[in-house]
């Protein structure tokens, strides 16, 4: 009984270790389980997903956090997949979709899945969102004979 109750410390140690190394102060995730590929560079988590980087908020079913390790060590994160009723917020941006892609060096939102982004009190829908938080501008596409749909108001 002692063993395991050891054993299970050192598990939870190393987990902790490891989202340290994701760099802690970028992105705090919370699930009800957490799987580490190392080898394929991608920590999976499942179960009410709650993530978080300054003002960027996901909640979600699943989350597949890509990394890269450097010469030093450090984790670095590339791209954020977000699944099931996923809702984002980051600033004035609220979203929801079934899918979102999250790509952190260009600072850009791809959803997909029935994706409808609100900016203020402003409301797009369409099959594809693409938001660039940098340029602060945003790309709404429909599919095949889909239709884009807004609702904007004017001050």
């Amino acid at each position: 009984m002692k063993l395991i109750k050891i054993l299970f410390l050192i598990c939870l140690i190393l987990i902790f270790i490891f989202i340290y190394s994701l760099n802690a102060s970028e992105i705090n995730i919370t699930a009800n389980k957490m799987e580490v590929f190392e080898s394929e560079g991608v920590v999976m988590f499942t179960g009410k997903v709650f993530g978080v980087r300054e003002d960027f908020k996901v909640w979600c079913d699943r989350m597949y956090v890509y990394y890269t390790t450097t010469q030093e060590g450090k984790k670095k994160i590339n791209k954020i997949i977000a699944l099931g009723k996923v809702i984002i917020e980051k600033g004035k941006w609220k979203a929801y979709a079934g899918k979102a892609v999250y790509f952190k060096n260009q600072e850009k939102l791809v959803l997909e899945e029935t994706p409808k982004v609100w900016h203020d009190k402003n409301l797009v829908e369409g099959d594809i969102v693409i938001i660039y938080f940098n340029e602060d501008k945003s790309e709404v596409l429909a599919k095949n004979q889909g239709r884009v749909r807004a609702s904007v108001y004017f001050k």
